[in-house]
Parts: C-alpha cells; sequence; structure tokens
C-alpha cells in the first residue's frame, strides 16, 4: 500500500487576464487519509489543512518571485561601485591597475 504522500495528487491550472494571474490548485487524497487529522482538527489539536495550504502556497509563491528578482540583481553590474574607486597617478583605477591584459599572442598589452 502506497504512503498516505504517495496517494496524495495535485493539480496546478494557470489562467492569466491583462491585470491578473490565477492559480487553480486542486488537491485530491482518499477521505480515509484524513480521518486521524479531522478528529484532531475538531478537538483543536491541530490547525486546519486549508489554514496551512494557504500560508504554504502564499510562502512558496513569495520565495519564487523574490528568486526571479535575486537572480536578476546579480546580473546587473552596479556603475556606482567604480564611481568609489580612486584613480591612480597613471589616471587608471584601482582596478584596471591590477588587472592583466594579453593580446592573442599571451602577450602583455
Amino acid at each position: 500500500m502506497p504512503a498516505k504522500s504517495e496517494r496524495t495528487k495535485v493539480d496546478v491550472k494557470e489562467s492569466s487576464t491583462s491585470e491578473v494571474r490565477t492559480f487553480n490548485i486542486t488537491l485530491t487524497s482518499p477521505v480515509r487519509d484524513f480521518q486521524l487529522t479531522d478528529l484532531l482538527r475538531q478537538r483543536g489539536v491541530i490547525e486546519p489543512l486549508d489554514s496551512a495550504l494557504k500560508r504554504a502556497t502564499k510562502e512558496a509563491t513569495e520565495r519564487y518571485l523574490e528568486s526571479a528578482e535575486l537572480l536578476i540583481s546579480g546580473l546587473v553590474t552596479k556603475p556606482s561601485s567604480m564611481a568609489n574607486e580612486h584613480p591612480l597617478p597613471n589616471g587608471n583605477s584601482k582596478s584596471t591597475a591590477v588587472m592583466k591584459v594579453f593580446d592573442s599572442s599571451g602577450g602583455m598589452r
């Protein structure tokens, strides 16, 4: 017999309008899998599953959106970091003074 988590199925359908994206999440599982949790919930021992699902869905969505922002922010170069560097007497900044540039023959330019 498969474990309870293996018998649970999740289906997600997505739709969008010009202003709103909607996700319809359907969770199906045999009723018998919820017998114990239903009794515990009725006695106030555990929270209802819908509360936990709402919280988990919101947290997952927030992490998903933040991951895209972090990825993009890591790709963007920050021009202000170059402005903070001090020029050396030869006119180069510290970062260009230590950078070695080689031509195609392997010699230093």
